[in-house]
Protein backbone atom coordinates (compact mmCIF):
# COMPACT_ATOMS: atom_id res chain seq x y z
CA UNK A 1 0.00 0.00 0.00
CA UNK A 2 1.28 3.34 -1.28
CA UNK A 3 -0.65 6.11 0.95
CA UNK A 4 -0.53 9.44 -0.47
CA UNK A 5 -0.54 13.07 2.36
CA UNK A 6 -2.88 15.41 0.39
CA UNK A 7 -3.32 18.86 2.38
CA UNK A 8 -6.84 19.62 2.56
CA UNK A 9 -7.47 16.91 0.17
CA UNK A 10 -6.81 19.35 -2.43
CA UNK A 11 -5.51 17.78 -6.46
CA UNK A 12 -5.25 20.21 -9.47
CA UNK A 13 -6.65 18.53 -12.61
CA UNK A 14 -3.03 17.30 -13.66
CA UNK A 15 -2.76 15.49 -10.21
CA UNK A 16 -5.56 13.44 -10.41
CA UNK A 17 -4.47 12.63 -14.19
CA UNK A 18 -1.46 11.45 -12.64
CA UNK A 19 -3.15 9.67 -10.32
CA UNK A 20 -5.96 7.71 -12.93
CA UNK A 21 -2.53 7.18 -15.34
CA UNK A 22 -0.62 5.79 -11.95
CA UNK A 23 -3.23 3.57 -11.29
CA UNK A 24 -4.28 2.42 -14.67
CA UNK A 25 -0.29 1.42 -14.85
CA UNK A 26 0.41 -0.21 -12.06
CA UNK A 27 -2.28 -1.11 -9.93
CA UNK A 28 -5.54 -1.99 -12.94
CA UNK A 29 -7.83 -4.41 -11.15
CA UNK A 30 -7.61 -2.27 -7.92
CA UNK A 31 -9.52 1.21 -7.69
CA UNK A 32 -7.62 3.68 -5.85
CA UNK A 33 -9.10 4.85 -2.58
CA UNK A 34 -9.99 7.54 -0.50
CA UNK A 35 -9.52 7.82 2.98
CA UNK A 36 -11.60 9.84 6.23
CA UNK A 37 -7.80 12.01 5.84
CA UNK A 38 -8.24 13.27 2.75
CA UNK A 39 -5.43 10.81 1.85
CA UNK A 40 -5.52 8.61 -1.43
CA UNK A 41 -4.03 4.86 -1.20
CA UNK A 42 -3.04 2.68 -4.27
CA UNK A 43 -3.06 -1.32 -2.49
CA UNK A 44 -1.78 -4.11 -4.25
CA UNK A 45 1.43 -2.54 -5.20
CA UNK A 46 3.87 -4.87 -6.48
CA UNK A 47 6.74 -4.69 -4.40
CA UNK A 48 8.94 -3.80 -6.94
CA UNK A 49 7.26 -1.83 -8.93
CA UNK A 50 6.88 0.58 -5.42
CA UNK A 51 10.06 2.82 -6.53
CA UNK A 52 8.48 3.69 -10.05
CA UNK A 53 5.11 4.88 -8.47
CA UNK A 54 6.85 7.13 -6.22
CA UNK A 55 9.28 8.21 -8.74
CA UNK A 56 5.43 9.13 -11.09
CA UNK A 57 3.85 10.75 -7.67
CA UNK A 58 6.75 13.40 -7.52
CA UNK A 59 6.60 14.13 -10.64
CA UNK A 60 3.53 14.95 -9.80
CA UNK A 61 4.20 16.98 -6.87
CA UNK A 62 2.68 13.97 -4.82
CA UNK A 63 4.43 12.09 -1.80
CA UNK A 64 3.88 9.00 0.73
CA UNK A 65 6.36 10.94 3.23
CA UNK A 66 4.82 11.48 6.44
CA UNK A 67 1.43 9.96 5.35
CA UNK A 68 2.13 6.69 7.45
CA UNK A 69 3.76 6.04 11.04
CA UNK A 70 4.38 7.82 14.34
CA UNK A 71 4.73 11.48 12.85
CA UNK A 72 2.62 14.00 11.50
CA UNK A 73 -0.38 12.90 9.60
CA UNK A 74 -2.39 14.37 7.06
CA UNK A 75 -3.87 17.74 8.02
CA UNK A 76 -7.15 17.71 6.98
CA UNK A 77 -9.29 21.16 6.11
CA UNK A 78 -12.73 21.25 5.41
CA UNK A 79 -13.36 21.25 1.53
CA UNK A 80 -14.85 24.49 1.53
CA UNK A 81 -12.54 26.16 3.38
CA UNK A 82 -11.07 29.07 0.47
CA UNK A 83 -13.26 27.85 -1.90
CA UNK A 84 -17.17 28.45 -1.45
CA UNK A 85 -17.72 32.44 -1.12
CA UNK A 86 -17.34 34.14 2.08
CA UNK A 87 -15.46 31.42 4.00
CA UNK A 88 -12.74 31.91 5.99
CA UNK A 89 -9.49 30.70 3.90
CA UNK A 90 -7.51 28.15 6.02
CA UNK A 91 -5.22 26.27 3.08
CA UNK A 92 -2.15 28.88 4.28
CA UNK A 93 -2.51 28.21 7.70
CA UNK A 94 -2.21 24.63 7.17
CA UNK A 95 0.87 24.94 4.84
CA UNK A 96 2.33 27.12 7.47
CA UNK A 97 1.76 23.92 10.41
CA UNK A 98 3.05 21.38 8.21
CA UNK A 99 5.92 23.33 7.36
CA UNK A 100 6.67 24.30 10.82
CA UNK A 101 6.02 20.98 12.43
CA UNK A 102 8.00 18.91 9.08
CA UNK A 103 11.15 20.99 10.42
CA UNK A 104 11.00 19.86 13.80
CA UNK A 105 13.65 17.56 15.25
CA UNK A 106 12.45 14.17 15.89
CA UNK A 107 9.04 14.48 14.38
CA UNK A 108 9.37 11.23 12.38
CA UNK A 109 10.13 9.69 15.80
CA UNK A 110 6.91 10.52 18.07
CA UNK A 111 5.26 8.16 20.34
CA UNK A 112 2.58 7.36 18.23
CA UNK A 113 0.53 9.87 14.76
CA UNK A 114 -0.71 13.14 15.40
CA UNK A 115 -3.86 14.34 13.51
CA UNK A 116 -4.61 18.30 12.98
CA UNK A 117 -7.68 19.24 11.57
CA UNK A 118 -8.61 22.96 10.38
CA UNK A 119 -12.37 23.86 9.93
CA UNK A 120 -14.80 27.02 8.77
CA UNK A 121 -16.53 26.09 12.34
CA UNK A 122 -17.00 23.08 14.61
CA UNK A 123 -20.06 21.96 12.74
CA UNK A 124 -17.99 22.17 9.63
CA UNK A 125 -14.91 19.69 10.55
CA UNK A 126 -14.18 17.37 13.39
CA UNK A 127 -12.01 18.87 15.66
CA UNK A 128 -13.04 16.72 18.62
CA UNK A 129 -11.52 14.03 17.40
CA UNK A 130 -8.17 14.78 16.53
CA UNK A 131 -5.31 15.76 18.37
CA UNK A 132 -5.62 18.99 17.54
CA UNK A 133 -8.16 20.95 16.41
CA UNK A 134 -8.59 24.42 14.86
CA UNK A 135 -11.90 25.96 13.78
CA UNK A 136 -12.59 29.23 12.31
CA UNK A 137 -13.91 31.78 15.20
CA UNK A 138 -14.75 35.47 15.42
CA UNK A 139 -13.28 38.32 18.35
CA UNK A 140 -13.83 42.17 17.40
CA UNK A 141 -14.25 41.82 13.96
CA UNK A 142 -10.90 39.35 13.19
CA UNK A 143 -11.17 35.72 12.36
CA UNK A 144 -9.09 33.73 14.80
CA UNK A 145 -8.96 29.80 15.45
CA UNK A 146 -10.69 28.25 18.71
CA UNK A 147 -8.84 25.35 19.54
CA UNK A 148 -9.73 21.57 20.94
CA UNK A 149 -6.95 19.65 22.07
CA UNK A 150 -6.29 15.93 22.37
CA UNK A 151 -8.82 14.18 21.01
CA UNK A 152 -8.99 10.45 19.46
CA UNK A 153 -10.75 7.67 18.92
CA UNK A 154 -9.50 3.71 19.18
CA UNK A 155 -11.04 1.09 21.53
CA UNK A 156 -11.73 3.70 24.33
CA UNK A 157 -12.22 6.69 22.58
CA UNK A 158 -12.47 9.85 24.02
CA UNK A 159 -13.26 13.85 22.47
CA UNK A 160 -10.87 16.55 22.84
CA UNK A 161 -11.36 19.48 25.03
CA UNK A 162 -11.00 22.81 24.25
CA UNK A 163 -8.03 25.17 24.73
CA UNK A 164 -8.92 28.12 24.03
CA UNK A 165 -12.00 29.74 22.52
CA UNK A 166 -9.86 32.38 20.25
CA UNK A 167 -5.93 32.06 19.18
CA UNK A 168 -4.74 34.41 16.63
CA UNK A 169 -3.62 32.86 13.39
CA UNK A 170 0.14 33.00 14.31
CA UNK A 171 -0.56 31.96 17.74
CA UNK A 172 -2.31 28.37 15.93
CA UNK A 173 1.03 27.70 14.46
CA UNK A 174 2.81 28.28 18.09
CA UNK A 175 0.36 26.16 19.75
CA UNK A 176 0.42 22.97 16.97
CA UNK A 177 4.31 23.19 18.03
CA UNK A 178 3.99 23.50 21.59
CA UNK A 179 1.49 20.28 21.36
CA UNK A 180 3.73 18.25 19.22
CA UNK A 181 6.69 19.03 21.82
CA UNK A 182 4.43 17.80 24.56
CA UNK A 183 3.50 15.05 23.08
CA UNK A 184 6.77 14.28 22.11
CA UNK A 185 7.98 14.92 26.16
CA UNK A 186 5.41 13.10 27.98
CA UNK A 187 3.63 10.28 25.07
CA UNK A 188 4.46 6.99 26.34
CA UNK A 189 6.95 4.80 24.14
CA UNK A 190 6.43 1.26 25.51
CA UNK A 191 2.60 0.78 25.10
CA UNK A 192 1.24 1.72 21.67
CA UNK A 193 -2.62 1.55 23.14
CA UNK A 194 -2.19 4.77 25.43
CA UNK A 195 0.35 6.76 23.65
CA UNK A 196 -1.70 9.17 22.23
CA UNK A 197 -2.12 12.74 22.95
CA UNK A 198 -4.83 12.09 24.66
CA UNK A 199 -3.55 9.51 26.78
CA UNK A 200 -1.38 11.81 28.33
CA UNK A 201 -3.84 13.84 29.47
CA UNK A 202 -6.00 11.39 31.36
CA UNK A 203 -2.46 10.44 32.89
CA UNK A 204 -1.85 14.42 33.71
CA UNK A 205 -5.78 15.18 35.11
CA UNK A 206 -7.01 17.82 32.62
CA UNK A 207 -5.64 20.72 34.87
CA UNK A 208 -2.23 19.83 35.00
CA UNK A 209 -2.40 18.63 31.32
CA UNK A 210 -4.15 22.20 30.07
CA UNK A 211 -1.45 23.87 32.83
CA UNK A 212 1.89 22.30 30.94
CA UNK A 213 0.58 23.08 27.81
CA UNK A 214 -0.09 26.68 28.14
CA UNK A 215 3.54 26.91 29.61
CA UNK A 216 4.67 25.33 26.89
CA UNK A 217 2.98 27.28 24.21
CA UNK A 218 4.20 30.13 25.91
CA UNK A 219 7.77 29.43 25.66
CA UNK A 220 6.78 28.50 21.90
CA UNK A 221 5.55 32.30 21.68
CA UNK A 222 8.76 34.06 23.11
CA UNK A 223 11.19 31.74 21.28
CA UNK A 224 9.38 30.73 18.05
CA UNK A 225 9.76 32.71 14.93
CA UNK A 226 6.66 34.73 14.08
CA UNK A 227 4.58 33.62 10.72
CA UNK A 228 2.62 36.50 9.50
CA UNK A 229 0.06 34.99 9.07
CA UNK A 230 -3.90 35.57 8.91
CA UNK A 231 -7.07 33.91 7.90
CA UNK A 232 -8.41 36.05 4.87
CA UNK A 233 -12.43 36.13 3.59
CA UNK A 234 -12.88 33.95 0.24
CA UNK A 235 -13.96 36.06 -2.47
CA UNK A 236 -14.48 33.54 -5.38
CA UNK A 237 -18.37 33.70 -6.08
CA UNK A 238 -18.53 30.22 -6.16
CA UNK A 239 -21.51 29.23 -3.76
CA UNK A 240 -22.48 25.92 -5.49
CA UNK A 241 -21.77 22.43 -4.63
CA UNK A 242 -22.25 18.94 -5.73
CA UNK A 243 -21.04 16.06 -3.38
CA UNK A 244 -20.02 13.04 -5.27
CA UNK A 245 -19.72 9.57 -2.95
CA UNK A 246 -17.55 6.89 -3.60
CA UNK A 247 -18.97 3.40 -2.29
CA UNK A 248 -16.34 2.08 -0.03
CA UNK A 249 -13.89 4.95 -1.19
CA UNK A 250 -13.14 3.43 -4.18
CA UNK A 251 -12.17 5.20 -7.02
CA UNK A 252 -11.64 3.52 -10.71
CA UNK A 253 -9.47 4.50 -13.34
CA UNK A 254 -11.91 5.98 -15.22
CA UNK A 255 -13.26 7.73 -12.20
CA UNK A 256 -10.13 9.76 -11.30
CA UNK A 257 -10.08 10.70 -15.12
CA UNK A 258 -13.26 11.96 -14.56
CA UNK A 259 -12.22 14.21 -11.76
CA UNK A 260 -9.58 15.73 -13.64
CA UNK A 261 -11.91 16.80 -16.77
CA UNK A 262 -14.05 18.43 -14.05
CA UNK A 263 -11.51 20.28 -12.34
CA UNK A 264 -10.41 21.58 -15.49
CA UNK A 265 -14.30 22.57 -16.20
CA UNK A 266 -15.35 23.19 -12.82
CA UNK A 267 -13.68 25.46 -10.34
CA UNK A 268 -12.46 23.23 -7.52
CA UNK A 269 -12.19 19.83 -7.03
CA UNK A 270 -11.66 18.54 -3.00
CA UNK A 271 -11.46 15.40 -1.08
CA UNK A 272 -13.92 15.24 1.92
CA UNK A 273 -13.26 12.93 4.76
CA UNK A 274 -16.51 10.39 4.42
CA UNK A 275 -15.36 8.86 0.96
CA UNK A 276 -16.81 11.89 -1.05
CA UNK A 277 -15.44 14.25 -3.38
CA UNK A 278 -16.80 17.61 -3.28
CA UNK A 279 -17.32 19.56 -6.94
CA UNK A 280 -17.57 23.51 -6.94
CA UNK A 281 -18.57 25.78 -9.22
CA UNK A 282 -21.02 28.99 -10.28
CA UNK A 283 -23.86 27.02 -11.33
CA UNK A 284 -25.78 24.03 -10.22
CA UNK A 285 -27.11 23.12 -12.91
CA UNK A 286 -23.98 23.21 -14.40
CA UNK A 287 -22.15 21.40 -12.05
CA UNK A 288 -24.85 19.00 -12.45
CA UNK A 289 -24.80 18.66 -16.22
CA UNK A 290 -21.22 18.20 -16.02
CA UNK A 291 -20.66 15.42 -13.41
CA UNK A 292 -23.55 13.64 -15.68
CA UNK A 293 -21.63 13.87 -18.69
CA UNK A 294 -18.73 11.35 -17.47
CA UNK A 295 -19.95 8.12 -17.40
CA UNK A 296 -17.74 6.93 -14.74
CA UNK A 297 -19.14 9.34 -11.89
CA UNK A 298 -22.76 7.86 -12.66
CA UNK A 299 -21.97 5.25 -9.66
CA UNK A 300 -21.02 8.20 -7.45
CA UNK A 301 -25.05 9.15 -6.71
CA UNK A 302 -25.71 7.16 -3.81
CA UNK A 303 -28.56 6.77 -1.95
CA UNK A 304 -29.34 9.76 0.60
CA UNK A 305 -27.51 8.90 3.95
CA UNK A 306 -23.98 8.49 3.67
CA UNK A 307 -22.23 5.38 4.35
CA UNK A 308 -18.36 4.83 5.09
CA UNK A 309 -16.63 1.97 5.80
CA UNK A 310 -12.61 1.13 6.64
CA UNK A 311 -11.34 -1.43 4.55
CA UNK A 312 -12.05 -4.18 6.48
CA UNK A 313 -10.95 -7.65 5.96
CA UNK A 314 -10.49 -6.72 2.29
CA UNK A 315 -6.68 -5.38 3.39
CA UNK A 316 -6.20 -4.56 7.17
CA UNK A 317 -5.22 -7.46 8.89
CA UNK A 318 -6.86 -6.00 12.54
CA UNK A 319 -10.83 -6.09 10.90
CA UNK A 320 -12.36 -9.15 12.09
CA UNK A 321 -15.66 -8.70 9.78
CA UNK A 322 -16.20 -7.99 5.93
CA UNK A 323 -17.25 -4.11 5.75
CA UNK A 324 -17.51 -4.12 2.26
CA UNK A 325 -20.46 -6.41 2.57
CA UNK A 326 -21.97 -5.01 5.25
CA UNK A 327 -21.64 -1.22 3.52
CA UNK A 328 -23.67 -2.39 0.33
CA UNK A 329 -25.97 -4.03 2.31
CA UNK A 330 -26.72 -1.00 4.26
CA UNK A 331 -26.64 1.12 1.13
CA UNK A 332 -29.07 -1.00 -0.38
CA UNK A 333 -31.23 -1.42 3.16
CA UNK A 334 -31.83 2.05 3.67
CA UNK A 335 -32.13 3.50 -0.42
CA UNK A 336 -35.72 4.73 0.08
CA UNK A 337 -35.07 6.43 3.44
CA UNK A 338 -35.00 9.94 3.70
CA UNK A 339 -31.97 10.82 5.99
CA UNK A 340 -29.83 13.25 4.21
CA UNK A 341 -27.07 14.12 6.61
CA UNK A 342 -27.03 11.30 8.44
CA UNK A 343 -23.54 9.16 8.23
CA UNK A 344 -23.46 5.59 8.82
CA UNK A 345 -19.43 4.61 9.95
CA UNK A 346 -18.66 1.11 9.53
CA UNK A 347 -15.97 -0.30 11.30
CA UNK A 348 -13.89 -3.95 11.12
CA UNK A 349 -12.74 -3.58 14.67
CA UNK A 350 -13.73 -2.06 17.88
CA UNK A 351 -10.35 0.18 17.18
CA UNK A 352 -13.24 2.65 14.81
CA UNK A 353 -11.24 3.41 11.96
CA UNK A 354 -14.34 4.90 10.26
CA UNK A 355 -15.32 6.80 13.27
CA UNK A 356 -18.43 4.51 14.67
CA UNK A 357 -17.32 6.23 17.94
CA UNK A 358 -18.77 9.38 17.41
CA UNK A 359 -21.35 8.08 14.17
CA UNK A 360 -24.64 9.12 13.77
CA UNK A 361 -24.92 5.44 13.21
CA UNK A 362 -22.08 3.04 14.03
CA UNK A 363 -21.36 -0.56 13.68
CA UNK A 364 -17.90 -2.24 14.94
CA UNK A 365 -17.16 -5.61 13.53
CA UNK A 366 -16.72 -8.40 16.10
CA UNK A 367 -16.57 -12.18 16.48
CA UNK A 368 -19.76 -13.74 17.80
CA UNK A 369 -19.87 -17.22 19.50
CA UNK A 370 -17.81 -19.32 21.09
CA UNK A 371 -15.25 -22.40 19.68
CA UNK A 372 -14.63 -22.46 15.53
CA UNK A 373 -18.46 -21.19 14.85
CA UNK A 374 -17.69 -17.88 15.82
CA UNK A 375 -19.48 -15.92 13.32
CA UNK A 376 -18.91 -11.62 12.14
CA UNK A 377 -21.37 -9.87 14.03
CA UNK A 378 -21.24 -6.27 14.40
CA UNK A 379 -22.10 -3.78 17.83
CA UNK A 380 -24.86 -1.01 16.74
CA UNK A 381 -24.08 2.60 17.85
CA UNK A 382 -26.51 5.79 17.65
CA UNK A 383 -26.49 9.24 18.61
CA UNK A 384 -22.82 10.64 18.35
CA UNK A 385 -21.76 14.11 17.38
CA UNK A 386 -19.32 13.02 14.59
CA UNK A 387 -16.73 14.98 15.92
CA UNK A 388 -18.63 18.16 15.37
CA UNK A 389 -19.07 18.13 19.07
CA UNK A 390 -17.92 16.06 21.90
CA UNK A 391 -20.38 13.79 22.58
CA UNK A 392 -19.73 9.76 21.60
CA UNK A 393 -22.22 7.17 20.32
CA UNK A 394 -23.63 4.70 23.16
CA UNK A 395 -23.95 1.16 21.97
CA UNK A 396 -27.36 0.48 21.56
CA UNK A 397 -27.08 -3.77 20.33
CA UNK A 398 -24.82 -6.01 20.28
CA UNK A 399 -23.36 -8.78 17.78
CA UNK A 400 -26.06 -8.39 15.75
CA UNK A 401 -24.98 -10.81 12.96
CA UNK A 402 -23.90 -9.68 9.63
CA UNK A 403 -27.01 -10.82 7.75
CA UNK A 404 -29.20 -8.73 10.10
CA UNK A 405 -27.01 -6.43 10.54
CA UNK A 406 -28.58 -3.66 7.47
CA UNK A 407 -32.00 -4.21 8.38
CA UNK A 408 -31.20 -2.82 11.92
CA UNK A 409 -30.25 0.06 10.55
CA UNK A 410 -32.71 0.62 8.24
CA UNK A 411 -35.30 0.66 11.24
CA UNK A 412 -33.32 2.99 13.33
CA UNK A 413 -33.54 5.41 10.29
CA UNK A 414 -36.76 4.59 9.46
CA UNK A 415 -37.64 5.57 13.33
CA UNK A 416 -35.95 8.31 13.65
CA UNK A 417 -38.53 11.58 14.07
CA UNK A 418 -37.36 13.38 11.07
CA UNK A 419 -37.61 9.96 8.56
Amino acid sequence: MQRLKVLGGRLSADQWRALADIAETYTPDTPLHLTTRQDIEFHDVPAAKVPAVQRALAEAGLSTLGACGDTLRNITVCPCSGVRDGSPDLLPLGRAIRRRLEAMGGIHELPMKFKIALSCGASCGRPYINDLGLYAAERDGQTGLAAVVAGSLGARPATGITFRAWLAPEDAVHLAEAAVRMFARRGDRTNRRKARLRHVRERMIEGPFLAELTETFEQVRRDAPQPEIYVPTTETGLREEVRLHFPNGDVSPASAEALAQLADEAAVVSIACDHSVVVYGLSREELVRQVHSHHALHGAQGGRATVVACPGSRWCRRALVDTRTAAEDVRAAIAGIPAEGTTVCISGCPNGCAHTAVADVGLSGRRAGGGPERVEAFDLYAGGGMGREPRLAQRIAQAVSAGEVADKVATLLDDRPDS
